[in-house]
């Protein structure tokens, strides 16, 4: 657990509700913004309880951003195809009442580090094209874009980027 100064905290592993927690935010952030519904919430979930069933913490992570026991924000790398593609960003959302606090970045650095001293080649990530926030994030840390293309992977045709992070 690291503690910061305005409160909050980064934990890593599960956290009992976190699984809840993020497919909630995922379900009514990309509903509000882009319209996805049932087929994207359920996708999220299933995923994710997948992650948590079959991760392996020494290769793979899941950081939770906490204040008062309630959650604010999450982020995931899943190293398990690390020798294949790189490891992948995944899950990444903050609460609204966290953002402009500097706390996504915290979290995408926590997750960056944890790749740099496992020796994975790299990181990538998919994301909605559009998202200029966290495009802007990841391009500051280091991310290029190297694919676009229209996708149903989240459950209708969109628009989905990938960046990729080298480490080597």
């Amino acid at each position: 657990m690291k503690e910061l100064k305005n409160g909050f905290t980064v934990k890593s592993g599960y956290q009992n509700g976190l699984v809840g927690w993020v497919t909630n935010q995922h379900g009514q952030v990309y509903r509000e913004k882009w319209n996805l519904g049932q087929f994207f919430e359920c996708q999220v979930a299933r995923e994710l309880c997948d992650f948590m069933d079959t991760h392996q913490p020494l290769n793979s992570q899941i950081w939770s951003l906490q204040k008062n026991d309630q959650f604010f924000g999450s982020i995931t790398l899943d190293g398990s195809k690390a020798n294949q593609d790189g490891a992948q960003l995944r899950w990444f959302i903050l609460d609204e009442k966290a953002r402009g606090l500097g706390l996504g970045r915290l979290l995408l650095n926590t997750a960056i580090r944890f790749a740099y001293d496992r020796s994975f080649s790299s990181i990538h990530l998919y994301t909605l094209a559009g998202l200029e926030p966290a495009a802007t994030l990841y391009k500051s840390c280091g991310f290029q874009e190297e694919d676009r293309q229209i996708s149903d992977r989240w459950g209708k045709g969109i628009e989905i980027a990938k960046f990729r992070l080298p480490l080597t």
